[in-house]
C-alpha cells in the first residue's frame, strides 16, 4: 500500500504502522464513526490535494473503496 495512504490511515485512526490495512472497513473498524470519516476525507484531500465529491465520500467505507475512489481520480497508488 501508498506509504501517504498509509499513513492517513494509521493517523486518522490511531492504528498500529505496519498492521494490515486492506481489509478494514467501516463495520470491522469501531473508530470509524462518522466524525471519523470526515477527518479521513479532510486528510485524503489534503495529502492527495484534490477534492472529493459526495459520492466519493459515500463509497469509501473500506480501505479497498478508498484505493478505487483515489485511483479513478487519478492518484498513482504506487509505492
Amino acid at each position: 500500500m501508498n506509504d501517504n495512504l498509509n499513513n492517513v490511515l494509521t493517523k486518522v485512526f490511531g492504528l498500529r504502522k505496519g498492521q494490515d490495512l486492506l481489509e478494514i472497513s467501516k463495520d470491522n473498524l469501531s473508530q470509524w464513526d462518522s466524525l471519523k470519516q470526515m477527518d479521513l476525507v479532510v486528510s485524503i484531500e489534503r495529502e492527495f490535494n484534490i477534492l472529493l465529491d459526495i459520492s466519493d465520500i459515500v463509497r469509501m467505507n473500506s480501505v479497498k473503496n478508498i484505493i478505487s475512489v483515489l485511483l479513478e481520480k487519478g492518484i498513482n497508488l504506487e509505492t
